[in-house]
């Protein structure tokens, strides 16, 4: 029953380290963080079971001369791996997850505050620009923000009170939707230059993604209103708002969005 204890002692061991593995899921994402963590995990399954394997053998089997000193050194090897596990979780990874998670909820709170902001200076100046069928209410604010509504709202159109004319004809103009979109614009810029200054982006084309935007709105807000300076602006407020894209067409979701809940 004795020479037992140890055997089910490590299979417990083992047991709890598979059961926390599975209840603490490697955190998906681009960010380097996310993929040290994960590395970080395979060597501590695999130092667990090593060391559990090590005090089986010792306390099941009959072993040669040499084993105790085997035995020393790979138990002492092996704890001190264990105890730099828990040191680097606690004082790298607990601290490091929480700053990422902190950023990446504020970015996307901040994101979706700006482009209801923007959507409600774009339903203004189609107010002034001659439309009469849109309202900045809750419910059209809603249905706006989805890609689908927004095509359905501003797709079409041929004279310049129609679709989305009503608002580009607007932005020829220093108008205060002008101004305060661009201002919008300028805080979302802050944001992603906040993100790539804080939050560790190991995958390239993400990377490029974010700094192709921030160049993007920094030459955005450099323009100023105008017949052909404001297409841009407008080009981009469309793709955005509307799911589009040169290369894919019409999508279904925000990809901005989409790229940050990714990270």
């Amino acid at each position: 029953m004795a020479d037992g204890m140890p055997l089910a002692f490590s299979l417990a061991v083992v047991a709890f380290a598979w059961v926390w593995w599975i209840m603490n899921p490697p955190v998906s994402g681009n960010s380097a963080t996310s993929k040290l963590n994960s590395s970080v995990r395979r060597w501590f399954f695999v130092n667990v079971i090593a060391l559990c394997t090590l005090v089986a053998v010792n306390f099941t089997f009959s072993l040669p001369k040499w084993w105790p000193d085997v035995f020393a050194v790979g138990t002492n090897l092996f704890a001190g791996g264990l105890v730099s596990f828990l040191f680097y979780f606690l004082v790298v990874h607990l601290p490091e997850r929480r700053k990422e998670s902190i950023i990446k909820a504020n970015l996307l709170k901040m994101y979706r505050s700006i482009k209801e902001d923007i959507l409600r200076q774009v339903i203004w100046a189609s107010n002034k620009g001659g439309r009469r069928d849109l309202t900045a209410d809750a419910d059209t604010i809603k249905n706006l923000m989805s890609p689908k509504g927004f095509r359905g709202a501003f797709r079409g159109g041929r004279e310049a009170n129609e679709g989305f004319y009503a608002f580009a004809n607007q932005m020829d103009s220093d108008t205060p939707e002008f101004r305060e979109i661009v201002l919008n614009l300028e805080m979302l810029s802050k944001q992603i230059d906040f993100l790539l200054h804080n939050y560790s982006i190991d995958d390239q084309e993400t990377f490029d993604v974010f700094k192709r935007l921030e160049l993007l709105l920094m030459q955005l807000r450099a323009h100023g209103p105008g017949y052909d300076e404001a297409k841009p602006l407008c080009r981009f407020i469309y793709e955005l708002y509307a799911g589009w894209s040169f290369i894919v067409g019409d999508m279904d979701y925000d990809w901005l969005e989409k790229r940050i809940s990714d990270l």
